[in-house]
């Protein structure tokens, strides 16, 4: 069984409905593990000088016609009506967060000690995809994006591109990805802007790239219709590549929306703004690991790190002790000091994908220890509490 949807049926992730087509029901242990992906990915974000916002999910007609959306991407869109009830819809939900940031950004003069801004949101956007394209997790109508804007000087573009891959390989490499592939996507034929600004934001990207010994394919034609861009592919184990990470250089909007910053000889100097985003969908990127994995998710990010499991009620005292003291130092763990025999329960623990059990008998109880089943390892080892606590204290991401 390798199919997400099936995965997430047998862990009691999530479910999808025929009344709410590409759209996701979390359910608690799901929904835990999306936020144990977004805490993760929250930090990441800190710790390379972004500040997280939050933005409206309904942006005006007048906000899209100006961005180009209204024109080049009405018919992905989704449009929610107006305040007046007799109107016109005018109103669209957001299919990114693009226009909110540069609102944010246009809130206040800005000056060049804060260049480079950025800001970033775990976005909900809405794209009314079409019916037959719909796949799971990896093709949804709604979905929260890791939806990144740098707003910077044109001279900050290649230490930024070169920040964005550095991201995506640490952040890649903690849930087991090494390997990934860089296409360039360059301008579309419907397109905003002089020819002059694509020349510009295609060297840009091209140039860096170089710069940081990065193999990378051209894609003519595939780029943004306001900007081209740098798309990060992984491979699953069908072989299919799926798109996740991107980072776009934009002159477009900068110049639609007059964004500038006062540079150090006191003038106005306009903005570049890069759009990017680390894992992109964040339910995609959950549909490709639990696929990748088979469901067996890496240690750190499993919602269900560890259960501990009674043998029989004489064993259950200190099957309780172990519990509390897995939860005390911050290990998510389930306790089962129920009837059912310890074959049965291991079967059930082992078809939610567990990847530790605890199993606790009357020899355990006696000396202070525990027999450790790891998940697709055969056999079991007796261990003392005190290494299995230092075992999960000591996780790279926790």
């Amino acid at each position: 069984m390798s199919d997400h949807r099936e995965l997430a049926k047998a862990m009691d992730l999530f479910h999808f409905e025929e009344h709410s087509p590409g759209m996701v029901f979390w359910h608690p242990i799901g929904l835990q593990l999306f936020r144990l992906i977004e805490d993760f990915m929250r930090r990441v974000y800190q710790a390379h000088g972004f500040e997280e916002v939050r933005s409206p999910l309904a942006l005006s007609r007048a906000l899209w016609e100006r961005s180009g959306h209204w024109e080049k991407f009405r018919k992905n869109m989704f449009f929610v009506g107006s305040f007046d009830a007799d109107a016109e819809p005018d109103y669209a939900l957001k299919p990114m967060s693009c226009p909110a940031h540069i609102d944010i950004f246009k809130f206040h003069k800005r000056s060049y000690r804060e260049m480079p801004m950025r800001l970033m949101e775990f976005g909900i956007a809405h794209r009314n995809e079409p019916s037959g394209t719909l796949s799971g997790c990896m093709r949804l109508r709604q979905f929260v994006q890791d939806d990144a804007h740098i707003f910077c000087r044109e001279a900050d573009i290649r230490d930024e591109i070169g920040n964005f891959l550095r991201m995506v390989k640490q952040v890649y490499a903690a849930f087991g990805y090494n390997n990934f592939s860089i296409r360039i996507a360059l301008r579309p034929e419907q397109r905003l802007g002089s020819d002059e600004l694509w020349d510009r934001a295609e060297s840009a990207l091209i140039e860096a790239v170089q710069s940081l010994d990065y193999a990378y394919e051209l894609a003519p034609g595939e780029g943004s219709f306001y900007s081209p861009k740098i798309e990060i592919s992984m491979q699953d184990h069908l072989g299919r590549f799926w798109q996740c990470g991107t980072i776009q250089v934009d002159f477009n909007l900068p110049q639609l929306f007059d964004l500038s910053f006062v540079n150090h000889q006191g003038d106005l100097e306009q903005v570049v703004i890069l759009h990017q985003a680390i894992l992109g969908s964040l339910e995609r990127w959950i549909g490709i690991l639990l696929e990748n994995h088979n469901g067996v998710l890496p240690l750190w990010v499993a919602p269900v790190q560890i259960a501990v499991a009674s043998v029989s009620e004489k064993s259950a005292d200190w099957a309780e002790v172990i519990f509390k003291r897995l939860k005390q130092i911050g290990a998510r763990v389930e306790l089962d000091v129920g009837d059912h025999t310890i074959a049965k329960k291991i079967r059930e623990l082992s078809a939610r994908k567990i990847p530790l059990i605890a199993i606790v008998g009357e020899k355990e109880a006696m000396n202070q220890s525990l027999n450790l089943r790891r998940l697709g390892i055969a056999g079991q080892q007796e261990i003392q509490l005190a290494h299995l606590e230092a075992e999960l204290a000591n996780l790279n991401w926790k």
